[in-house]
């Protein structure tokens, strides 16, 4: 094991050199230049005398549901949290929960050894796809217990992985037990090297969204168009909208009693996705679609744009149905559906669920169509059921290991 690391840090080594002009002009972008700084160049190092319980979660809504663990945890032991994250948006949702004094971007691999080097580390827990060898390589150094939460492999993603089994085995014989989504996620691990499995089920089901404030709901009836992406030159706004013009035609009241939100997934989308459905929304001489940060939905504008952050459970709380995206293009993988269900609304999603079907199995209640099917379900609105979450884990199975 030990060649093998030796073997594999001089390559990471060798990779973050190389890397170095590609990540300087990729640092200039706003959404990379906090991160990348801290992860690529000038990783923020943490200092703690006590024992510490160490997470890592990659993006938004890793660190969400990761925070049910660490929030309980820290409730009900006196105990020294560590939580690392890649992405821009978990690092602000950590921050808000933990303070900054406990977050941190995850810095690239070859910082690790120092990064790790003052620290006393009690336990690694890492969430779904972060295999990160060199974390857990010097955390088991140091006598931690480590630990794989939310795992899972897709079917899709699973002969990619077979690849490099030889990898994986390593990575695997690093940790001391992995919770798997699904009992087809557990022989796919299995396969690739994982020892000590328990099927514990999406810690994302376990999240019970909640708003942060409460909106006055309008006359009209809403419909989300919520976490949607572009992918090859496809939008999934541009798509739904043809959809839903479609439906409006099918009866004027459709257009008459809905008023519509789009709320693409990512920020620095808005300007894009606002100027394509305005193109669209002029072909078919109808008003301009509206931003949320400017107007109320009072005003009860037919289209509008949600350009706000940490805005979306508030209007899920005040919605008819929502349409989840990121489901409707192959690839992107479909996006969490307890959020919404939460709010028991009427939920719609396309076929491309590949990363969401254990939480879809938690609930109750929805549809999935094909894009071009959309307008005709729409159009059986008031025979879909509201959404039900069904299943419920109890976390006291993870937090004995701390």
């Amino acid at each position: 094991m030990r060649l093998f690391v030796l073997t594999y840090y001089i390559l990471v080594c060798w990779v973050h050199l190389l890397g170095i002009p590609f990540l300087i002009l990729l640092s200039f972008k706003e959404k990379y230049r906090n991160s990348l700084k801290r992860r690529f160049f000038s990783p923020k190092a943490f200092k703690s005398q006590k024992e510490v319980h160490w997470f890592h979660a990659c993006s938004f809504g890793e660190v969400k549901a990761l925070l049910n663990i660490i929030l309980k945890l820290k409730e009900e032991k006196d105990c020294e949290i560590l939580l690392t994250t890649t992405t821009n948006t978990g690092f602000k949702l950590a921050t808000s929960f933990l303070g900054e004094a406990n977050v941190r971007y995850l810095p690239f691999e070859s910082f690790i050894p120092f990064f790790i080097k003052g620290l006393r580390v009690k336990t690694l827990t890492l969430f779904e796809a972060e295999l990160w060898l060199m974390p857990l390589y010097f955390a088991k150094l140091k006598g931690a217990k480590t630990y794989l939460l939310n795992a899972r492999v897709s079917e899709r993603s699973y002969p990619k992985y077979l690849r490099f089994r030889f990898f994986y085995q390593k990575i695997f014989l690093l940790l001391d037990c992995v919770y798997t989504q699904s009992l087809s996620d557990k022989k796919r691990l299995m396969q690739l090297g994982a020892k000590k499995i328990e099927i514990f089920g999406n810690l994302k089901a376990m999240e019970q969204a909640k708003a942060t404030k409460e909106l006055l709901k309008p006359s009209k009836n809403l419909i989300m168009v919520a976490s949607s992406h572009t992918k090859d030159n496809k939008s999934e706004e541009v798509m739904v909208l043809q959809e839903i013009l479609k439906w409006q035609e099918l009866n004027p009241l459709n257009r008459e009693n809905f008023s519509i939100i789009f709320a693409p997934r990512h920020p620095e989308r808005f300007m894009d996705v606002e100027n394509q459905l305005n193109v669209i929304l002029q072909e078919k001489k109808r008003g301009r679609i509206s931003r949320l940060s400017q107007v109320d939905l009072q005003n009860e504008e037919e289209f509008y744009l949600l350009d706000c952050l940490g805005e979306l459970n508030n209007y899920y709380a005040i919605s008819e149905l929502v349409v989840l995206c990121g489901s409707f293009l192959q690839g992107i993988g479909g996006h969490n559906p307890i959020e919404p269900a939460s709010f028991k609304t009427k939920i719609i999603s396309g076929s491309y669920i590949f990363n969401q079907k254990t939480l879809f199995s938690n609930l109750q209640g929805y549809v999935i169509c094909q894009i071009e099917d959309l307008s005709g379900v729409l159009n059986n609105l008031e025979n879909i059921p509201y959404a039900k979450i069904i299943n419920k884990q109890n976390f006291d199975t993870i937090l004995k290991n701390y």
